[in-house]
């Protein structure tokens, strides 16, 4: 285990970490700079820009309201010399919706930018919930004959059932369904940004996954197991303090931006590449990120998918779509990143 970052076997208080200070009228700054993912990588890491850009706003904006949607750019590399700067622009604050421009700078210059919009309407459980409510008012004023039960009933005078609270979700990854959390160990990669992993063995081994040749590679689907901090499993022990509400999408976030990028080569099936040396082999940098959050009901400290696809590779820049999903199977968050990435030739010989 390496120590870049964080003393494995520490607690980190990620309020500490990657927490602001609010300096009044929208301005902000980190208590801390940002980490790398690694000593040798150009700037600090994406996913902590994200983070942070989603914390200050929810700041902006009355408790109630939560993140559904960030539209970002990476403009330059964030140095992890000093803390980031953040300045909130109140783009529109309505009862069930509210907008934010986030402005990441350093010495002046904008490094990151992103468009955020809050809702105060994204958790099915509190949907279901207010529907087995007013259903059992509804049913109950029937009983009393205040109202017909007939839900069929096409008189428009008369008081309808509550519509039960409706949503589909792209299914989980068929890896996960075939050997499940408990049986895949935690990977070697470990993470200097609090993320930890566990791969099925048909991503890590080309031998199995030799029926990924019968499919396109843009329609290939390949998935892990990604969490923020970890808690004395298989001799790995990362525990995170005060992960409280807003915590939770800042290790989103975090982790919405983990790994993709540096797995191509995966992707491509090139063979003797093992995971945990794929950022040694190429050059990679995020150009931008766009997260979709469909339910707050998800625990960053426990085991998530991640499944994704990659679409399109031209012009050196690669883009992927992907779903995370809670520890319970729930589609929570969608993901499309485009990444600027130089192989040196690897790619000529790509299995397509």
């Amino acid at each position: 285990m390496n120590n870049e970052n964080f003393v494995r076997g520490e607690p980190v208080d990620v309020q500490e970490e990657f927490g602001v200070i609010d300096k009044g009228n929208g301005h902000y700054i980190g208590k801390k700079p940002l980490i790398k993912p690694i000593h040798y990588a150009p700037g600090a890491y994406g996913g902590s820009l994200a983070g942070q850009a989603v914390l200050v706003a929810m700041k902006s904006v009355p408790p109630e309201f939560k993140p559904h949607s960030l539209h970002s750019f990476f403009v330059r590399a964030a140095t992890t010399d000093i803390p980031v700067e953040w300045q909130v622009d109140n783009i529109s604050s309505g009862k069930s919706f509210c907008n934010r421009a986030v402005k990441g700078l350093q010495r002046g210059k904008i490094v990151y930018f992103a468009n955020i919009s809050l809702t105060k309407k994204n958790s099915y459980k509190e949907s279901y919930a207010k529907w087995e409510e007013e259903s059992a008012k509804f049913h109950q004023r029937g009983k009393d004959g205040d109202v017909e039960e007939n839900e069929d009933d096409e008189d428009d005078d008369e008081p309808r059932a509550p519509s039960e609270p409706f949503r589909f979700q792209t299914p989980i990854h068929e890896w996960i369904k075939k050997y499940g959390e408990e049986s895949l160990t935690v990977s070697p990669c470990e993470s200097n940004m609090l993320s930890y992993f566990k791969f099925c063995p048909d991503f890590i081994d080309l031998d199995k996954s030799s029926y990924e040749l019968d499919t396109p590679i843009a329609e290939r689907r390949f998935a892990f197991l990604v969490r923020w901090g970890i808690d004395n499993e298989q001799g790995y022990n990362q525990p995170l303090k005060n992960v409280d509400e807003q915590f939770q999408f800042v290790g989103l976030a975090n982790i919405s931006d983990a790994l993709i990028l540096n797995v191509l080569e995966r992707v491509l099936r090139l063979r003797g590449v093992p995971i945990k040396d794929n950022m040694k082999r190429f050059f990679g940098v995020s150009l931008d990120h766009v997260l979709y959050i469909h339910d707050n009901d998800f625990d960053v400290t426990k085991w998530m998918t991640y499944a994704f696809k990659t679409i399109r590779f031209s012009h050196d820049r690669v883009l992927y779509e992907g779903e995370l999903y809670n520890h319970n199977g729930v589609h929570v968050a969608s993901i499309v990143q485009e990444g600027l990435v130089r192989l040196a030739g690897a790619e000529q010989n790509a299995k397509l």
